[in-house]
């Protein structure tokens, strides 16, 4: 059964029309609300927000932290690791550490569901980035270009991305 889903998906994304975008155009690129050091704060198994940092594991959470909901960032949004390049969606507000940039969508159709896309999209370019590298300025992550589905009007297929996505999470 597995050969058959592969083939139906590798068919779909076939036939998809495709079209690039810059990073900017999709999101604003932003600073977190406030830093907090990691060697400054005491990270708790259990919490209400999330500390996310610049690890590949575990959707980038490193715990919980209690700090002042003022410097909470937006849920719905990516975290983006400067100089790892590690990137996660992240569906509720959460404090970060450093060297993170917070991903805010400009368009309402972005969610949980079409984020896995997204993301996938966006880890390609940077894979010719070498870690540490000083290169993901905010002008650089605006500059990276992803490819995406698009409709017959060029708009992005966010209908495609959900099905797509949903398929695979079957599995």
């Amino acid at each position: 059964m597995p050969g058959k889903i592969e083939a139906s998906l590798n068919n779909k994304l076939q036939a998809v029309k495709w079209g690039e975008y810059k990073l900017g155009d999709l999101f604003e690129v932003e600073s977190y609300t406030k830093r907090f050091d990691a060697n400054k704060v005491v990270i708790k198994q259990k919490g209400l927000y999330p500390y996310i940092v610049r690890t590949s594991a575990n959707n980038g959470q490193r715990g919980f932290i209690e700090a002042s909901e003022e410097y909470l960032n937006d849920g719905n949004t990516i975290a983006f690791g400067q100089d790892t390049a590690t990137m996660f969606y992240q569906e509720k507000p959460y404090f970060t550490g450093d060297k993170i940039k917070v991903l805010k969508p400009k368009n309402s159709r972005f969610n949980k569901m079409n984020a896995q896309f997204f993301l996938a999209a966006m880890r390609k370019p940077f894979e010719l980035f070498s870690w540490g590298t000083s290169s993901f300025n905010v002008e650089i992550i605006k500059n990276q270009r992803i490819v995406l589905p698009v409709k017959e009007d060029d708009m992005i297929d966010f209908d495609f991305m959900e099905s797509f996505v949903s398929v695979l999470e079957a599995q």
